[in-house]
């Protein structure tokens, strides 16, 4: 009996560990960990775990989009942005050698198959790399401006929307969002150096001066404090006039290459007095970034309109936060002050030269929208946080189509330093032979992952807000047909999933699971959870009721790419099943979760069964096992 068992316990095995095999299109090994062993040879620098990272400015983060989901709101498209999604996780960049120079790009590619149509696609990561040490990187001197809303709006808590008619909902953050706005603003006074200068301002109908620019060394932070504190939410909201009053605060140290110049806006973002026009504010900025006076707007409340900052992104120096939490914001004005207001690196352009490849999308760039089949361009990089071998919101990652039959993609990127030096940098990329699934470092597998899922939810959130029209074919024509005061004020949509996002939902979920298995990444919990909660609820229509042909392809937008589950069933299994937070992870480890995932996700019955003879093999054995132990030890008492 104990031999049969063996046996079928064997098979088992064997049948297990054929699933889960990994070996990449060329049969070597499966790709290092996120250290970027897997990558390629040549491109970009390595070690580095003593440098700063390096992100892309625009967003820097997606706490809107989740807390408005988690609040049991339909988020508005804006909310979620691929460069404030790629900034909540870290990288593996694909370094290979030394970085010795302000920037350093890198490059790792993948072939990948859409996990919704199953299409095979090409993507290539631009890492983004620095030479500095954390040591040696030190922000200049600062002129700082804090404008502060002070409108009606500001009076809610973290978790209201203001322009619901009244209507509130309880949560677990009940603080006003001003008066975490001002905590804030004071923890963030304890990271200015005496030779900063620093000055405030409010704003409602109109705006006041709250303390006038002047050097930290020479501020009473007593009497700022107190001031902060006891600001009180009422009225409208003059954005534009709260611009006027910074601008005139600044307007006679704009310039000065010794020091750092920034304007830091803490609103909600719902302008309804002044200038309230998206165009001309982003004129305004532009302006002044023109004139060395950089922007940051920090948002609060699963209110903020994103919409309004989304249009300013682009300017160069400019970046946002969102906070959903007090904690959270206390957080990104304090331990983060230092990289949110020190640009890095402008005008980063990558050019495909030849005519093999173009670039279909980019995902991780506020300028996305106007790439061309031959350039991409992000308008300024900022100092980003290392972990390790890893960097926070450490890439941009290009989607590129085959255009002829060479198989090296050449690209070259050109950026200029902060004191107006232009630098270029060539490098290629070379898929050769590679066939679908295919990874040449943690990195752009997770970049992977996470644009799809951008993608997916994207156009779910167009496709809601535009009433369940199927009609909706991206985030970016999604048309608002609810009333609102002013074209900056918006009010809530309460969460609803209908079809045919149900169902792509539904299949898409197990997709997203599978890859965070395979990556090891425990980052990717909340989002995980956050497709758990679509794919459970109720849509404005039934479930599966509406043809799923009827409604746009999820790739209308940068969107969709490879699933394991449906990748795995390709001979050239994946190159890089890898660890995310936490350290590399055993590739034999991380790629046999690849295979269960690939080969049994359409019949885990059966993967239910093998499991289930495995235990009882195994179970068997030990007793037997343990019953000769006696046995010996019986006849040795004997």
């Amino acid at each position: 009996m104990r031999q049969a068992l063996l046996a079928v316990a064997v098979v088992a095995l064997v049948v297990l560990a054929g699933c889960g095999g990994a070996s990449n299109s060329s049969g070597g090994p499966v790709g290092g960990g996120d250290g970027g062993s897997g990558a390629m040879a040549g491109d970009g620098s390595s070690g580095g775990s003593n440098n700063i990272g390096v992100s892309a400015g625009g967003a820097a983060d997606a706490n809107a989009f989740r807390s408005n989901v988690e609040e049991g709101y339909v988020p508005q498209p804006t909310d979620l942005t691929y460069e404030g999604l790629f900034h909540d996780y870290y990288f593996d960049t694909g370094q290979s050698r030394p970085c010795e120079a302000l920037f350093c790009p890198s490059y790792s590619a993948a072939v990948t198959r859409d996990p919704l149509a199953n299409d095979t696609e090409r993507f290539v990561t631009v890492g983004l790399n620095s030479g500095v040490s954390k040591a040696d990187f030190e922000r200049k001197p600062l002129n700082l401006v804090v404008v502060i809303d002070t409108s009606g709006s500001m009076s809610d808590q973290f978790s209201e929307y203001y322009h619901d008619g009244g209507e509130e909902r309880q949560v677990e953050e009940n603080q006003p969002k001003i008066d975490a706005a001002g905590d804030a603003v004071v923890s963030m006074l304890g990271r200015l150096n005496a030779s900063d200068r620093v000055g405030v301002v409010a704003y409602d109908n109109t705006a006041r001066t709250v303390q006038g620019l002047q050097q930290v060394g020479e501020t009473d932070r007593g009497d700022l404090r107190s001031e902060m504190r006891s600001l009180r939410a009422d009225g409208g909201t003059n954005l534009d006039a709260g611009m006027g009053r910074a601008e005139e605060m600044l307007s006679a140290h704009a310039g000065n290459s010794e020091r750092e110049t920034r304007v830091v806006y803490v609103t909600d973002t719902m302008p309804n007095l002044g200038e309230t026009d998206g165009a001309a504010l982003e004129s305004r900025m532009r302006s002044y970034a023109n004139r060395g006076i950089h922007t940051t707007f920090v948002g609060v409340g699963v209110d903020f309109n994103s919409r309004l900052t989304e249009t300013v992104s682009t300017v160069r120096g400019a970046n946002y936060y969102t906070v959903d939490s007090p904690a959270g914001f206390d957080e990104r004005m304090d331990e983060g002050f230092a990289y949110m207001v020190t640009p890095l690196v402008y005008n980063l352009s990558l050019e495909v030269a030849g005519d093999g490849y173009r670039i279909e999308n980019v995902y991780g760039s506020p300028q996305a929208d106007a790439a061309s089949a031959e350039l991409m361009e992000v308008t300024t990089l900022f100092p980003s946080r290392r972990e390790g071998n890893k960097t926070e919101g450490g890439v941009v990652l290009l989607e590129v189509a085959k255009t002829g039959s060479d198989p090296t993609l050449d690209l070259v990127a050109s950026y200029e330093d902060p004191g107006g030096g232009a630098r270029t940098v060539t490098r290629n990329v070379g898929f050769e032979s590679r066939t679908a699934p295919y990874y040449e470092s943690s990195g752009v597998r997770k970049a992977v992952a996470l644009a799809e899922y951008g993608s997916l939810v994207r156009n779910w959130m167009a496709h809601e807000r535009a009433g369940g029209d199927a009609g909706a074919d991206s985030a970016d024509a999604a048309i608002e047909y609810r009333d609102h005061d002013d074209q900056w004020e918006q009010s809530s949509v309460d969460l609803a999933v209908s079809a045919p996002y149900d169902r792509r939902f539904d299949r898409f979920v197990e997709h997203f699971r599978a890859e965070k298995a395979a990556l090891g990444a425990d980052r990717m919990e909340r989002d995980l959870a956050i497709l758990e909660r679509l794919a459970a609820a109720d849509g404005g229509a039934e479930r599966g009721e509406e043809d799923e042909a009827s409604a746009p392809d999820d790739r209308a937008t940068p969107s969709p790419m490879p699933t394991v589950a449906e990748s795995q069933s390709d001979d050239s299994r994946t190159t890089a099943a890898l660890a995310d937070e936490g350290g590399p992870r055993d590739d034999g480890e991380s790629a046999s979760n690849a295979g269960l995932f690939g080969r049994f996700e359409g019949d885990l019955p059966l993967l239910g069964a093998v499991n289930l003879l495995v235990t009882l093999a195994v179970a068997a054995y030990g007793i037997s096992q343990k019953r000769r132990s006696r046995a010996s030890a019986s006849e040795r008492v004997e």
